[in-house]
């Protein structure tokens, strides 16, 4: 990749997600775009590149941009986090919110839908104590192939079996095949939507 391809990359990745990439990293460029070319008809990433600086090129600007998006995750991610939440903000919360009795929580960075998920089954938990509850997650993020799977809240044995224990799993999830879904009142808890961290946030 000559060095101004790599320039227009770096500018184009940064401006619209935040994603700074160093060029010792240009394997995860290239590894990454190539097949994004391959799939718009294009043999090399030169190609490629020259097609998204067309006036035409929008559309296979936003698919690089995707492309390079991380999208790790898993359910109770972490777990730390998980533990915080319920042993610290929740109590907090139900104190703080007893007299509104309105929760709004927002997953700023939902990828597939697993983080968003685990919050919804840590208050589902506690649902003797919120049953009465207004309660919003939002779970936003900027790729939108990763928000419809979300959206359709099937994940593999692979996936399932990454921080969630049996016990929910039994509880919260039903086998379809090879998957397992969601139940349907979890995955009416969660509104997902695209979202651009770099956005003004007044839309949420």
């Amino acid at each position: 990749m000559n060095p101004a391809d790599f320039d227009y990359l770096y500018t184009l990745l940064k401006a619209r997600s935040g994603f700074v990439i160093s060029k010792e990293k240009i394997y995860l460029l290239e590894s990454r775009l190539l097949p994004v070319a391959r799939s718009n008809g294009f043999q090399t990433l030169d190609e490629l590149i020259r097609a998204m600086k067309l006036p035409t090129g929008g559309n296979l600007q936003a698919t690089v941009v995707e492309a390079m998006t991380t999208n790790e995750t898993f359910f109770f991610r972490d777990k730390s986090p998980f533990d915080h939440l319920n042993e610290v903000i929740l109590p907090h919360m139900l104190v703080e919110r007893a007299r509104t009795r309105r929760l709004r929580i927002w997953c700023a960075a939902a990828s597939t839908g697993q983080e968003p998920f685990s919050i919804a089954i840590c208050l589902k938990e506690i649902a003797d104590k919120i049953g009465n509850w207004h309660v919003d997650i939002v779970g936003t993020d900027i790729s939108n192939d990763v928000l419809e799977k979300a959206k359709a809240g099937l994940y593999s044995q692979f996936e399932v079996q990454r921080g969630l224990p049996i016990q929910q799993l039994v509880k919260y999830f039903k086998q379809t095949g090879e998957l397992w879904q969601i139940s349907s009142d979890l995955r009416a808890m969660v509104e997902f939507r695209p979202f651009n961290l770099l956005d003004d946030f007044a839309s949420l």
